[in-house]
């Protein structure tokens, strides 16, 4: 179903309803007005007939008709006149003699007791009755009314408020068509406005001529254009640099395959094959940071939170650079707090912290010359990783963590996304990832610190 036609039965629903329910308090209200109309009119009746039967003089009454009609009776009125035989009056004297006034009235009950207001059905007719007595004389009055009379008023007045409504709805739908399509034009503008654009195009749409009511909409595609392009670009990036980094990798192992497949000279294959299952691990490694980095880019936030055992983490951390460790005859120590205080509190993924670490402490092996110590230590409100390697110039520092940036005169093989990684990680767990060159005090070497983000970076 169409918005258009979504709003235009909503509407109608809504008007219908409303209609239903002001029919209703109408009915009750008008019901209330005509009964207190009606009442008034049958009281004043009675109390003008009691002022009236004192002046009867003859005690005499006269003979009640023998074919008179019936209270009730259609044939009293002429066609086009009120109905007369809807209401009726009865008088007797004290001694309960009836006097007959109207010939609809000798039909009324006395009803010695009833004061005021009844109701009661004669001759199956509901009739709505008043009582009126004299307590110095002794007269009784009684005026009555047929129920139906005040049904039929209240029906009527209904019947003129339904008349309209009918009338008027072709006319009223006729013109929710046109005022509904009217205030959807503006949706249908931006619709084939959005249709019309290029793919790619990171131009924001304009607010200008947008409805106030639709600004919302606009603002929030506005950003989900511009993330989307960013995401684009980023994708882009991230293509050439690999394809960048992939294409002097892959003409060397294709030189060191053909140097493997057509040297006659043993040894020089034996290099060449262990070049290519060098080379090929590189890749392999290169392939892996890849994805991994393009995995942390597309995320918002860790994908499991809970409180990080950082023991746990480290262990498992340790493990893992164990073996360039020892083929590099660098030496790993771990240090704690003091007994009684924790180490940096980080809610998030343990597996992606424990990436970040890995990274950061095998990037601090291959730079440290052999016989020195790697450091990780954890304090309350930072974790360090320290090595004794060369360093980095002031200049690049800042640099450290851009992908595929290496510093320049680097022995050491890397394609330069560890750090990107171990940054990225940081920043999805609110961390904050810092370097900064030993003291001249302390040697060479290069310190990364984490920390909470919004907290500042002590000293080294």
């Amino acid at each position: 179903m169409t918005l258009r036609r979504r709003l235009i039965l909503a509407v109608l629903a809504a008007v219908a309803f409303a209609w239903v329910l002001t029919s209703a308090l109408i009915y009750l209200s008008a019901q209330e007005e005509i009964n207190e109309l009606y009442d008034t009119a049958m009281v004043r009746m009675a109390q003008q007939m009691q002022a009236l039967l004192p002046r009867v003089h003859s005690r005499a009454s006269p003979a009640a008709p023998t074919d008179g009609p019936i209270p009730g009776d259609a044939d009293l009125v002429d066609e086009g006149s009120a109905g007369l035989g809807d209401l009726a009056i009865a008088a007797w004297r004290a001694d309960g003699e009836p006097l007959h006034i109207d010939p609809d009235g000798d039909h009324l009950p006395r009803a010695p007791g009833v004061k005021g207001f009844t109701e009661r059905k004669i001759d199956g007719v509901a009739w709505r009755l008043y009582y009126l007595d004299d307590p110095v004389q002794g007269w009784r009055v009684c005026v009555g009314q047929t129920m139906g009379e005040r049904g039929e008023l209240i029906v009527g007045y209904l019947q003129a408020q339904v008349l309209p409504w009918v009338l008027g709805l072709p006319l009223l739908t006729t013109l929710l068509m046109w005022g509904v399509a009217r205030a959807l034009r503006p949706v249908l503008t931006l619709s084939k406005t959005i249709a019309k654009r290029v793919p790619g195009d990171p131009t924001p749409l304009s607010l200008n001529e947008v409805p106030r009511e639709l600004v919302p909409l606009v603002t929030e595609m506005n950003q989900l254009l511009g993330r989307a392009t960013a995401l684009l670009e980023h994708e882009r990036r991230l293509t050439a640099d690999a394809a960048h980094e992939l294409r002097t990798p892959l003409a060397a192992l294709k030189a060191q395959w053909e140097v493997a497949r057509r040297s006659d000279d043993p040894a020089e294959r034996t290099r060449a094959s262990a070049n290519v299952e060098a080379g090929i691990d590189g890749m392999s490694r290169l392939v892996s940071q890849l994805l991994t980095m393009s995995r942390l880019e597309d995320e918002e936030a860790p994908p499991t939170r809970g409180p990080v055992d950082w023991h746990e983490v480290s262990r498992q951390v340790l493990s893992d650079c164990l073996l360039l460790s020892e083929r590099r005859n660098v030496d790993m120590e771990i240090l704690w707090p003091q007994e009684g205080h924790s180490p940096l509190p980080v809610n998030g993924d343990p597996t992606l912290l424990g990436t970040m670490l890995r990274n950061l402490v095998d990037n601090a092996i291959r730079y440290s010359p052999a016989g020195t110590v790697v450091t990780l230590a954890f304090e309350q409100d930072r974790i360090t990783v320290s090595d004794h390697g060369p360093g980095v110039a002031p200049e690049l520092l800042r640099r450290l963590g851009d992908r595929f940036f290496r510093a320049a005169g680097q022995q050491e093989k890397g394609n330069g996304l560890g750090i990107s990684i171990a940054r990225r990680v940081a920043v999805l767990h609110g961390l904050a990832l810092e370097f900064a060159n030993r003291p001249a005090a302390d040697g060479s070497g290069l310190v990364a610190t984490i920390h909470a983000r919004n907290q500042a970076r002590h000293p080294i």
